[in-house]
């Protein structure tokens, strides 16, 4: 299972600080950039920050679930180069997998979201982001980051949004079976009842362990985890759960 709660390298931050455009477009090529988001104003200020920064992109659809995303994606019309993601809608879709099948398909996904804990984030980048836009960053951030990662680079909105990347401290790394005991506990299930729903089950003793591992690694940290509770919060802070 991948680590989703390593950091992301190479990655180029948002600095646009002056009201002038970007630098040209390197080929004649028009970028064409599609969005889905359930807060359709969200959407509309997108289009108004393109067509204010970003002369070489032209907007082609705004969608509000990912059926209708990828509507937009199987019209010639509307196909897109880049399609913004938030990582949390409505229709219950998961946003990796939706940015795998985008990937699959050619498209470059760019994560745009108000979602600040790190593993979401870091498990959209697997699945493969190629960038991340916080929408409490600037507008002419998000353009930057359009820019950058229609030329080939990863990148991201501003500072927090490469430290909700990069920083290797940021996230306690726990291991999946580990994530699978705590998933358990926080849907109630009973500590001595976790172990035989695990596949392959194991003995509560064993359950008791990881329990013990993760909260270990979190006072590694220099979090104060000691109890049960205390690791399901810690988890559910990084997006590890809910």
């Amino acid at each position: 299972m991948e680590d989703w709660s390593s950091p992301v390298t190479s990655v180029k931050v948002a600095c646009m600080t002056t009201d002038e455009p970007p630098g040209a477009w390197p080929t004649d090529q028009v970028v064409t950039v599609v969005g889905v988001d359930d807060h359709p104003i969200v959407l509309a200020g997108v289009v108004a920050t393109i067509e204010r920064r970003l002369p070489q992109f032209r907007w082609t659809g705004a969608a509000e679930t990912f059926d209708q995303l990828q509507e937009l994606i199987d019209e010639p019309s509307t196909r897109p180069s880049i399609a913004l993601i938030d990582l949390h809608l409505r229709d219950g879709s998961d946003p990796c997998t939706s940015i795998s099948i985008l990937d699959a398909q050619g498209i470059l996904p760019v994560v745009f979201t108000s979602e600040l804990r790190p593993v979401p984030i870091r498990r959209a980048v697997s699945a493969g982001a190629r960038g991340l836009a916080l929408k409490s960053d600037p507008p002419d951030r998000l353009a930057d980051v359009l820019l950058q990662v229609s030329r080939g680079d990863f990148a991201a909105s501003g500072e927090l949004a490469f430290v909700l990347l990069s920083d290797p401290t940021l996230v306690a790394h726990l291991a999946p079976r580990e994530l699978e005991v705590l998933q358990f506990l926080s849907e109630g299930i009973p500590r001595k009842a976790v172990g035989r729903r695990m596949s392959p089950p194991v003995s509560t003793a064993t359950v008791i362990t990881y329990v013990n591992r993760v909260c270990s690694r979190y006072r590694a940290m220099g979090r104060g985890i000691s109890t049960v509770a205390d690791a399901l919060r810690a988890a559910t802070d990084d997006g590890y759960l809910g």
